[in-house]
């Protein structure tokens, strides 16, 4: 008679049954005895947990936001600081929210304290609240709605500031301060105290626990001596043949063939098993052959398993079809071979024409750029002629459609930023136009006036790009912000080609508007450029730009910088020195483009009023 698997497996949970029965009973038995007292110990610990501890650790916490405050009142009283400064931001969120939360919290959970001086502590807490209440108004009332900002820091008001903090706000703070400690010492001994209480339950319901672990323990070694010899004989009979008999099966999935046989049983897993070792044995076969094949042996012998093996009679149909295809393949690699050899020399002659073209082009574009550097001023004559001033140029490529212009005439300084259509060598060819024009004006003509340069800057231009004549007109411009300024008089004269002219006072961006039409892109003497006059103050910062700043994509979203931003910039930088504000332009354009691609030229000219 074969004990068959079925039988081995209900005889072996018919046992684990019968043993899982007798620990249950003993589990229930012990656990009986031990749930009252565990009961006494989870009150004990409740009071502990959601009384006590919370109770000293938000004493702690208002002790530190009360220090806290009184850190950056000082600092407030005695440090000069803006409305919008980070030590007023934390101050208020400390005084309006950490504070006040913190009192809620004590006064929801006061009516819970324990101990024998449990009123006498809720009174002193009452006066604590009281007092921090009554400190923070007078605090806003004497001091932090005195000086809101900068400008509060002159005059009588910060002398009454500083003495109402010493003699009044800081002395109450103290006291407020060592009020807590003292409560907060009350309820540290009270805690203990809990705790201590605590713990002597845990050791009582520690002693419960340990009859029951060792009631259970028992009763487990009982199933665990009973379960050890039930799972040994099934896993010696059952388990371990069908893990060799899974191993088989996820290495032949995994395309591995096995090296060794499965030793069968008396059972209906010897079965499978003898099924597994031929299956193996065919496979290697099988294997063997593909391999041969893939070598272009195809003489090695082989036969398949059955009439019935798909499989191998489909690799013999595939042994003919590779060595037919061999033998055309190699005829087509021959032909092949000769046409790339052909390709490749002629590719190779290409790309030598092509890099010489380019060397050419390059060569012709950098000599382009040093006409361009030429008509641009020196850093010297700048500096010599407008000391407190910058300049920063970025060309998209080699050379630029982005110039800036200076001249000084008698008493004045005539500059300008001027963005020409496009960028490279076709924006070039549009800034030495130009350029070349404004100096034929200011210099040989000697125009100053802002608006008529520009409208001579507009007849030349067209003229220069054969404008009038009917059938030959191109729809290149310039767009340009001009100004004169007086040195003497600081008098500042502005005309505008589309570009608008900033001018900051008193921590304010005025705009100047520019009439929108651009150089070059109407008949001369059918519109005029409007001028603009303005008496410059000391403090005074103007800037004239191009549009490629604000336009620049970059930041997280890939998205413009925009005008409002730029504005936002140079109001931030304006009270630093030309070569410092220069830096921080160049440096916040750089680290907001990031990764994207510059996509036009960038000028920026800043001018100080000293």
């Amino acid at each position: 008679m074969r004990f068959t698997v079925g039988k081995k497996i209900g005889l072996g949970f018919l046992l684990i049954g019968f043993l899982l029965l007798t620990v249950f009973g003993v589990t229930l038995y012990v656990l009986t005895g031990a749930e009252k007292t565990m009961q006494t110990s989870i009150n004990n610990n409740k009071r502990y947990i959601e009384v006590g501890q919370p109770t000293v650790d938000k004493l702690i916490a208002l002790k530190f936001s009360l220090n806290n405050a009184l850190k950056y009142i000082q600092h407030i009283t005695y440090q000069q600081t803006k409305s919008n400064a980070e030590e007023r931001t934390i101050l208020n969120a400390i005084l309006k929210a950490n504070i006040p939360g913190d009192l809620i919290f004590l006064d929801s959970i006061k009516e819970q304290w324990s101990g024998n001086k449990k009123s006498q502590n809720i009174e002193l807490f009452q006066s604590i609240k009281k007092d921090i209440e009554s400190t923070t108004k007078d605090y806003y009332a004497k001091i932090g709605n005195v000086l809101k900002g900068y400008e509060d820091y002159e005059g009588l008001g910060v002398f009454e500031a500083q003495t109402d903090y010493e003699l009044d706000i800081n002395p109450r703070f103290q006291t407020i301060i060592k009020n807590v400690e003292i409560l907060l010492i009350i309820k540290n001994k009270e805690l203990e105290e809990q705790k201590a209480k605590s713990s002597a339950s845990f050791e009582t319901t520690n002693l419960k626990f340990n009859i029951l672990f060792w009631g259970i323990l028992l009763a487990g070694m009982v199933l665990i001596a009973g379960t050890f010899v039930i799972a040994t004989f099934t896993t010696l009979s059952i388990t371990k043949p069908v893990q060799e008999l899974k191993t088989f099966l996820i290495d032949l999935g995994r395309g591995i063939i096995p090296e060794k046989h499965i030793k069968p049983s008396n059972d209906e897993i010897g079965e499978m098993a003898v099924a597994m070792n031929n299956l193996v044995d065919g496979l290697e076969r099988t294997t063997t052959f593909a391999n041969e094949v893939g070598r272009s042996n195809f003489n090695y012998p082989y036969e398949p398993l059955s009439d019935n093996d798909t499989l191998g009679h489909a690799l013999l149909v595939m042994k003919d079809e590779l060595a037919e295809s061999e033998r055309e393949l190699e005829q087509k690699v021959v032909e092949r071979t000769k046409e790339v050899v052909r390709q490749k020399e002629e590719i190779e002659h290409q790309s030598e024409t092509l890099e010489e073209l380019y060397k050419d082009i390059t060569a012709s574009i950098r000599y382009a750029k040093r006409l361009q550097d030429s008509i641009l001023p020196q850093d010297r004559y700048i500096k010599k002629i407008l000391p407190n001033s910058f300049v920063l140029f970025k060309p998209k490529d080699i050379v630029s459609g982005d110039f800036y212009w200076i001249q000084e005439s008698g008493d004045e300084v005539v500059f300008s930023a001027v963005d020409c259509t496009g960028h490279g060598v076709p924006g070039a060819f549009m800034s030495l136009i130009g350029a070349n024009a404004l100096t034929r004006i200011v210099s040989e003509n000697k125009v100053t006036k802002p608006s008529v340069v520009l409208d001579e800057l507009n007849r030349l231009s067209s003229e220069a790009l054969n404008k009038s004549e009917a059938g030959n007109e191109v729809r290149d411009g310039m767009d340009a912000a001009l100004c004169t300024l007086n040195k003497k008089t600081n008098v500042l004269q502005y005309a505008g080609a589309n570009n608008p002219l900033y001018l900051i006072r008193n921590n304010e961006v005025i705009q100047i508007k520019a009439d929108k039409f651009a150089i070059a892109g109407f008949v001369p003497d059918t519109k005029n450029y409007t001028n603009h006059e303005l008496q410059l103050e000391k403090g005074d910062v103007i800037y004239l730009f191009s549009d490629g700043y604000a336009d620049q994509f970059g930041g997280e979203k890939g998205k413009k910088f925009m005008y409002k931003k730029f504005r936002n910039l140079l109001l931030d930088v304006k009270d630093k020195t030309p070569i410092e504000q220069k830096s921080i332009l160049n440096s916040t354009l750089e680290n907001w483009r990031g990764i994207h691609e510059q996509v036009d030229d960038i000028l920026v000219i800043g001018v100080q009023i000293k």
